[in-house]
């Protein structure tokens, strides 16, 4: 599965430094699962096939995007208290986690995949996983951990640290739009937002990400001043939240895409505003830039007669 030669080298660069990290906290989370059955240890492992989903698909790696994506489902079924981590459920999801580990890294490493071969190896595994699964599977869908249970302030975490990152990327964006896509670059945050948003049940967070949205799709060639707009509403709402207030949707909640176009220059802000550091630690994490890209997948092939899964060494 060659890469689409219009994606960014740069997001795909990004992609293939990053995965590897990702799938080594999937491995090890697996293997000391059965030590270690907590709500910490599963939703680690279900964020990082979740960044993993989303990377692939952002980077047109579909059949990498969809096996993430079946994966991270089989994860969070693992929240469910009536199931057993025994050595033998061990060993089926290593299998699992070797459908999306074989393809990704011979991707990383020569630049192709089969992807309807990594498609056909690992239905079988799934659908097993998926069969056992099921009510778990079906419980989970509404399943959401506390913080208690993560032993953490989630929407202090992800205020504090994944939406600020991503905003020192748009500011990033947005001191340099001659080095970016600008108005894709504020799409896939503002999407990225709004799954934020929609997990912690942030509303007016999400009225911000999702008015970012509609004006961007409406306009696309204003994206640098709908961007700096959208940047100061965005800081606005989250400073907002981590003092205990309620955000202000403020100019974001237009109620037609036009409106966006009628805010008065010297409302914009600069770009010095947010000229950020271009150093290492700025850089914003895989999962703030892709992790919502994609929910849903759908898969159209063939099953083969027989497949033999791979055993895991």
């Amino acid at each position: 599965m060659a890469i689409n030669p219009d994606i960014r080298d740069s997001a795909y660069q990004f992609f293939i430094e990053e995965a590897p990290e990702l799938l080594q906290t999937i491995e090890a989370g697996l293997l000391n699962l059965s030590s270690e059955h907590s709500t910490a240890q599963i939703h680690n492992i279900m964020r990082a096939a979740h960044s993993l989903k989303g990377g692939a698909a952002s980077v047109e790696l579909e059949a990498i995007a969809s096996i993430a994506h079946r994966l991270e489902t089989i994860f969070k079924a693992l929240y469910s208290a009536t199931l057993e981590i025994d050595t033998d459920l061990e060993s089926q999801l290593l299998q699992a986690y070797d459908c999306l580990r074989l393809p990704l890294m011979e991707q990383i490493k020569t630049g192709y995949f089969d992807g309807e071969q990594a498609l056909a190896l690992a239905d079988p595994i799934f659908i097993l996983l998926e069969e056992q699964f099921q009510d778990a599977i079906s419980q989970s869908q509404t399943y959401m951990p506390s913080s208690a249970d993560l032993g953490v302030d989630m929407t202090k975490s992800i205020f504090e640290v994944d939406v600020a990152q991503g905003l020192e990327h748009l500011a990033l964006v947005v001191a340099n739009p001659s080095e970016y896509e600008v108005a894709g670059e504020l799409r896939a945050q503002a999407e990225v937002f709004l799954g934020f948003a929609e997990l912690l049940n942030e509303v007016e967070f999400g009225a911000i990400a999702q008015s970012a949205l509609t004006a961007i799709n409406a306009h696309p060639e204003r994206g640098l001043e709908i961007t700096q707009k959208a940047l100061t509403d965005f800081e606005s709402a989250r400073q907002a939240v981590l003092t205990g207030n309620k955000p202000s949707v403020s100019s974001c909640a237009i109620e037609t895409p036009n409106d966006f176009c009628a805010i008065p220059e010297a409302d914009l802000m600069t770009q010095q505003e947010f000229i950020v550091s271009e150093q290492e630690d700025n850089i914003p994490l895989l999962e703030d830039i892709f992790g919502n890209a994609l929910t849903t997948l759908e898969m159209d092939l063939e099953a083969p007669a027989e497949v033999v899964p791979r055993d895991i060494q």
